[in-house]
């Protein structure tokens, strides 16, 4: 009786509501609230709206779609606009008008049955290929990857370790479509395939929980500094030595001679480093003088701004720019990641996954005027698109650290480049001030807890402000320190030399199998919707 209801009122039913579901949905399931169970129906919608307007207007079809995943870019990162007004209207434009291509293209294929498995599979593998490809161009916001919202109940994806975050958005796509497929011809003739799809990913999460040792590895003592700098009238403005002096003292009340690490957020060192002399610079001299010296034992990672200077006649990188004082002169500018130690040399890593239109400027390699219209918030202002380092690679020595800087965070795949270069545990620094106290920094925060199944990894994390504190292999937090709270919790972590298999596939090859495992179903014509 209840499907026959549904099955007559879902054609019937005013249209609005199914484009207003996806943002009422998504906005529930994601952090910071968290009800992740309405992921496996917040997709419902947009299936609901391709099937009343598959025979309308061009124009009607892609209206109501890209309304429709407005509405969840909104409701899930309006945040942004705190850090950029200008940079998170564009986002949510053009990040809209990219969710909407997979259904577009489905579109395009007339001659496939409907909601045929053919017809399903294909779409789901559109999907991944959006995803897949988001991270990896110059206009990448993976922040809305399926994915990411099973950050809020970690212990539901412990296969994420085989997986990564893809396999998240595999289990979504295809919950929802049975769903969907249920709502059209009767919950019963689904039921099977909608219990088995939803409990047996748990049951496994639920076995791999029981076998990993977070205590596998070597114990390190790690403190991380939250300074709490207001990033718009404070961290830029005030004198740089002053705010040193200040996080120095601050750190000496969390750490003491058994640490074996500090990290300080990013862009702690505010005053432009020169990289070539690092070991002559007075802010590092005074790390090495004041704080370094008095804890022999212990490593620094921190953030700072870091400057490379080149004489040439021609532009030496994509991303130099030329002196305003000497037309010989090019220089690049970097967002980094300085390793310190007492009687060692200097270590650094420059960001290299960078924050669209604030830190690079999309596409500067092909349509070069644009490097001039790039603002860096990061480094306090200075146009044009920042330098990178060549790849990710671990920096300090006996228990080496992934210097994983803000933005990188939420690149799975990319956080792996750094544990294949000899990274034992993950460390981030951070600036979440720029988006106010909004859900951006707990999502932000909560995105780490991925890194640390997929790899079975420790984190730690230092934020200027927002949440600092250590994750362990399993996703469960320790120590997360309140918004503004200017602190340095101390805790003794593992590092360790584990490999698990998303280390050694990477999204490349979980896509590979993905696409294997359905020729092989296809091959066997095995129809799951009829």
């Amino acid at each position: 009786m209840l499907t026959i209801k549904l099955k007559s009122w879902i054609p019937n039913s005013p249209l609005w509501i199914w484009m207003v579901l996806p943002a009422v949905l998504f906005l529930l399931a994601w952090e910071p609230i968290g009800l992740t169970p309405l992921l496996f129906v917040a997709f419902v919608p947009f299936w609901v709206i391709h099937d009343r307007l598959r025979g309308a207007s061009y124009w009607r079809y892609f209206g109501a779609l890209y309304l429709s995943f407005l509405g969840w870019n909104l409701t899930t990162t309006w945040w942004v606009y705190y850090a950029s007004p200008a940079g998170s209207v564009a986002m949510m434009i053009l990040n809209t008008l990219f969710m909407c291509v997979p259904f577009l293209i489905l579109r395009k294929l007339q001659k496939l049955k409907a909601f045929s498995f053919v017809f399903f599979a294909i779409f789901t593998v559109l999907w991944v290929l959006y995803e897949f490809g988001h991270h990896r161009w110059d206009l990448s916001w993976p922040w809305l990857a399926l994915g990411n919202a099973f950050s809020a109940h970690t212990s539901w994806v412990q296969w994420y370790e085989y997986t990564g975050t893809l396999g998240g958005t595999i289990w979504v796509l295809w919950m929802n479509i049975t769903v969907f497929a249920a709502l059209k011809s009767g919950f019963s003739k689904r039921k099977w395939q909608l219990i088995g799809g939803f409990t047996l990913p748990l049951l496994v999460s639920f076995i791999l929980m029981q076998t990993v040792d977070i205590q596998n590895g070597k114990p390190i003592n790690v403190a991380v500094l939250q300074p709490s700098f207001n990033p718009w009238n404070e961290k830029f403005d005030r004198d740089p030595i002053d705010m040193q002096t200040e996080m120095q003292e601050l750190s000496k009340k969390g750490i003491d001679s058994s640490t074996d690490w500090l990290l300080w957020p990013e862009t702690c060192l505010v005053r432009s480093i020169d990289v070539d002399y690092l070991d002559q610079n007075p802010q590092v001299f005074m790390l090495q003088k004041d704080l370094l010296s008095h804890y022999p034992k212990m490593q620094l990672l921190t953030g700072f701004h870091g400057v490379k200077y080149y004489r040439s006649q021609t532009k030496p990188t994509r991303s130099a720019r030329k002196s305003n004082y000497d037309d010989r002169i090019f220089y690049d500018v970097y967002n980094s990641a300085l390793c310190l130690k007492q009687n060692r040399n200097a270590e650094f890593y420059h960001k290299s996954k960078l924050v669209p239109g604030t830190e690079q400027m999309p596409f500067i390699h092909t349509i070069p005027f644009l490097e001039s219209l790039a603002i860096s918030l990061d480094e306090n202002s200075i146009t044009g698109s920042l330098g990178v380092s060549d790849s990710a690679y671990a920096l300090g020595s006996e228990t080496p650290v992934a210097p994983i800087i803000c933005y990188e965070s939420i690149y799975g795949d990319y956080v792996r480049g750094y544990i294949q270069r000899g990274a034992t545990w993950l460390g981030i620094v951070t600036n979440d001030a720029w988006w106010e106290n909004t859900p951006g920094h707990k999502q932000h925060f909560s995105y780490a807890k991925l890194r640390a199944l997929e790899f079975r990894k420790w984190v730690a994390r230092s934020a200027n402000t927002g949440i600092s504190g250590f994750i362990d292999p399993l996703g469960n937090t320790y120590d997360n320190t309140e918004w503004y709270v200017k602190t340095c919790p101390q805790r003794t972590i593992w590092s360790n030399t584990q490999k698990t298999v998303y280390y050694y596939l990477g999204d490349l090859g979980i896509l590979g199998i993905y696409l294997v495992v359905l020729v092989v179903l296809l091959a066997s014509r095995i129809r799951l919707f009829r």
